[in-house]
């Protein structure tokens, strides 16, 4: 269960970034992210009213909550940056190779007990996200320095939150925990965004702040459900795949073409995919 879980949350957050990152191109991002963050809270909500009493049995830990919501808020916030200004063929999965690689430390790192198959399915895992981002290939690097890093710093700051979702998941939290991230992840965001001119989000861009917004939210959910029932290093891993769907979205509607350095890292997914469930 947790590995389609996983699967899942992968392929929506990948279309969450695409449409996210498409309103950022037309809008400021300071403003693009509380609004998606925004729609996202809608889903939330109505799953958290339906289903929160079953969901979870105990108060979510609040400093989880936090530490997740400020990790989403800034990972968001700079990933829609770097999307914006680059190439979501490029900086997206360099945000992923960043959100692998730190779970997978923790975990081994708290006493996770460490198996061939973990091993094995973490390096494919990278390596299909280095592959996606370009790094190997000539000149597929990212545009400038600045990009670079930004996109290092998304990925960071998205494995603290996703190190954070795993603790609340592991506290039986339920819906209502990944409500009260999304909450403190867009109250953050919205203030930062106060002193934006109203010019600065323009209304071409709501709807895909929008479906932004709704993959996104989905994708939370589907997030704490595979925590639940996997591991925090390869389901980390596998919701880190998210490009594949970022990148196909971009060659469809955007015209970007990936080398074939960047297909071959998608036909690595699923190796990877299968080894980490």
């Amino acid at each position: 269960m947790s590995v389609v879980a996983a699967s899942l949350a992968a392929v929506a957050f990948g279309a969450g970034d695409f449409f996210g990152g498409v309103a950022a191109r037309r809008s400021s991002w300071r403003v693009v992210v509380p609004a998606a963050l925004g729609m996202g809270l809608l889903v939330l909500g109505v799953a958290d009213y339906f289903f929160g009493d079953a969901s979870g049995t105990a108060s979510p830990p609040m400093m989880w909550c936090l530490c997740a919501g400020f990790g989403l808020a800034i990972g968001l916030s700079l990933l829609y940056r770097a999307l914006a200004e680059g190439r979501m063929t490029e900086v997206a999965p360099i945000t992923a190779i960043v959100a692998i690689a730190i779970p997978a430390v923790v975990d081994i790192v708290l006493g996770k007990t460490v198996t061939l198959t973990l091993i094995l399915g973490l390096v494919l895992a990278c390596a299909s996200a280095a592959l996606l981002s370009g790094l190997s290939g000539r000149g597929s690097k990212p545009r400038d320095r600045s990009s670079l890093l930004i996109a290092i710093g998304a990925g960071a700051s998205l494995a603290v939150f996703y190190i954070g979702l795993d603790q609340i998941s592991a506290a039986n939290a339920g819906v209502h925990g990944v409500l009260i991230v999304r909450v403190v992840a867009f109250v953050s965001t919205a203030v930062f965004a106060l002193g934006q001119a109203r010019s600065a989000f323009q209304l071409r861009s709501f709807a895909w702040a929008t479906g932004a917004g709704l993959f996104d939210g989905a994708a939370n959910l589907l997030l704490a459900q595979a925590f639940i029932d996997g591991g925090l290093a390869e389901t980390s891993a596998i919701a880190s795949l998210y490009p594949g769907s970022t990148i196909l979205l971009a060659i469809a509607f955007l015209g970007e073409r990936p080398s074939k350095i960047q297909y071959a890292g998608l036909a690595l997914a699923v190796p990877a995919i299968f080894l980490l469930r």
